[in-house]
């Protein structure tokens, strides 16, 4: 018989290798190959029915527990970023200029986890799970993608849970009552303007495109500590934060745009005024250097919002298997990023959970999207009872 110390202690090894060789090998959005192989491998193993090419490189999996039940959906996101690895680590990212800085490996390991502990508690359980492994999260692409190829059609389900990792200290996690993430649009710039003036123009109007912002996103473990004291607040700054960045448009790119920007609003009631400013500050620009300019929204990703009651369920029983005082609630949004699970929360009851991976005491800050990023391991075991309490509760 095994012990339940023995137990965690293998789940915590298994889990920790299981995210090493997901975080050496990372994939762009869309080019999630070599990871859904993984994935769909693991949990064939584990004996589940599992579906390969759902809106691109997408893995799903469902559990029947054969009793009449919920269906709940979990989803982890599986792509990288193109921002090359400061690491000295022997599982540090051996492809050059893409790394896992975002900490999607973590969340394939903690989701994969969690496949494994339903299994063993299916008999427990009525209804069914529905694994989701996406492609394409950090362009923004996957989830929609997935729900156009039929994904909600074929498996209709009744809450989809989520964790992102997240600079709070190992063993808390975080959720958000609401609004969670700010919602974003991609616009692109064009000038029309003499050729000798266009390299100072598109350097002044990215300048006083970002000078619009209100606030930026923290670059360090104190910055983060700082604003995540503004979200547990509910500092209402933070649902009203516009921040904008900008850059000029390789040489050749479509339509021939000078600039490309992106905007972060959490609150979309915001674009109208947003749009009217940026125009302005183009018009002032392009009027100095005797220039006119077109301006056009080409994307957009909606605010990322929890469904309360689901939140008002799953938030207890996550306390009450990680110990008091481990969740943190949240009354604002982190306004800084964004997520494409936000197209899933448009037509299902979605809560997205933060989960701690930052441990300052083993020189592991954690902050997200930086080329030193690092996680404390514990928190894949931690994540995985999180999740799995979470998901017991609903079925």
């Amino acid at each position: 018989m095994t012990s339940p110390t023995h137990d965690t202690n293998d789940l915590r090894s298994r889990l920790s290798r299981l995210r090493r060789s997901l975080h050496m090998k990372p994939e762009l959005s869309g080019d999630e190959r070599e990871t859904a192989a993984l994935v769909a491998d693991r949990l064939r193993a584990l004996g589940l029915p599992t579906e390969t090419g759902a809106g691109g490189h997408g893995v799903v999996a469902v559990l029947e527990t054969g009793r009449p039940g919920r269906t709940v959906a979990y989803r982890a996101d599986m792509d990288a970023l193109p921002l090359q690895e400061a690491s000295t680590h022997d599982y540090a990212s051996l492809r050059l200029g893409v790394s896992h800085a975002c900490g999607h490996d973590v969340h394939v390991a903690v989701a994969l986890g969690v496949a494994e502990r339903l299994l063993a508690i299916s008999g427990e359980l009525r209804g069914r799970v529905v694994l989701i492994f996406q492609p394409a999260e950090e362009s923004l692409d996957g989830a929609r993608a997935m729900i156009e190829d039929g994904l909600l059609e074929r498996y209709p389900v009744d809450a989809l849970l989520a964790l992102h990792a997240f600079p709070l200290p190992v063993g808390r996690v975080g959720i958000a009552q609401g609004l969670t993430l700010a919602g974003m649009e991609e616009f692109h710039v064009r000038f029309y303007a003499p050729s000798g003036n266009r390299e100072a123009l598109i350097d002044t109007a990215i300048r006083r495109l970002e000078a619009l912002s209100t606030e930026h996103a923290p670059i360090d473990a104190a910055g983060f500590a700082r604003v995540i004291d503004r979200m547990r607040d509910g500092d209402p700054a933070l649902s009203r934060t516009l921040f904008i960045s900008g850059w000029p448009a390789a040489p050749g790119s479509t339509s021939h745009t000078h600039i490309l920007g992106l905007v972060s609003m959490p609150d979309p009631s915001m674009a109208s005024a947003v749009h009217e400013d940026i125009r302005q500050t183009l018009a002032a620009c392009a009027g100095r250097f005797g220039a006119s300019f077109d301006v056009d929204v080409t994307f957009a990703n909606p605010p990322l919002r929890n469904d309360p009651t689901l939140v008002s369920e799953i938030s207890p029983v996550i306390e009450k298997e990680l110990g008091a005082g481990s969740v943190e609630v949240f009354a604002a949004p982190y306004p800084f990023a964004h997520e494409d699970l936000a197209r899933f929360a448009e037509r299902v009851p979605t809560a997205l959970v933060w989960l701690g991976t930052q441990n300052l005491e083993k020189g592991i800050p954690s902050v997200l999207h930086t080329a030193g990023y690092d996680v404390d391991e514990g928190a894949l075991e931690i994540g995985t009872r999180a999740m799995l309490a979470a998901i017991r509760s609903l079925l």
